[in-house]
């Protein structure tokens, strides 16, 4: 059985999977780990919220993983959607859109509970294709095409008491 489930301790977390997870995200960066002490800073701000797929046959394999959170500056509310992956064993499975979703329907009880509008932000590079794609099904706009060697497309979306919405 497949289950999105919300990180709330890093005592029960996979660490291996989530670190495979990672280095997928971003195969030019294979160092890049996190351990409980990272996680749990991460973890302690109540605005952060991190899902991973399970599949409860596998044990505790993470099949993906996607966070978000929310930080109110002097203008607003805003949120940003970060860590987007699936694990290439399982793409095609609709496990990131569903994992996406699962972050839409956070932001918008956040929005319902603090009664606010605010701006919701995602970066994606271009050459995933899939998740650009994805992005854009799902009601984002993409308001800056990447540029340089290190540039991502970035994508925007509002939310609010009605619902998300186009800008």
């Amino acid at each position: 059985m497949i289950d999105i489930e919300r990180v709330n301790s890093s005592y029960s977390v996979n660490y291996e999977s989530l670190n495979k997870l990672l280095t997928q995200q971003s195969p030019s960066k294979k160092e890049r780990t996190i351990d409980k002490t990272d996680l749990t800073l991460s973890l302690n701000n109540f605005n952060f919220h991190l899902f991973v797929v399970v599949d409860w046959e596998k044990s505790d394999q993470y099949l993906g993983m996607a966070s978000i959170f929310f930080q109110r500056n002097l203008a607003g509310w805003k949120g940003e959607i970060h860590d987007v992956v699936v694990d290439e064993d399982a793409r095609g499975l609709g496990l990131g859109e569903k994992l996406v979703r699962k972050l839409l329907e956070t932001a918008q009880t956040f929005c319902d509970k603090q009664k606010i509008e605010m701006k919701l932000y995602l970066t994606s590079r271009p050459e995933r294709v899939a998740a650009n794609n994805l992005y854009k099904k799902l009601g984002f706009v993409l308001v800056s095409e990447s540029c340089g060697e290190w540039g991502t497309n970035l994508y925007k979306m509002i939310m609010g008491p009605s619902g998300p919405r186009g800008l």
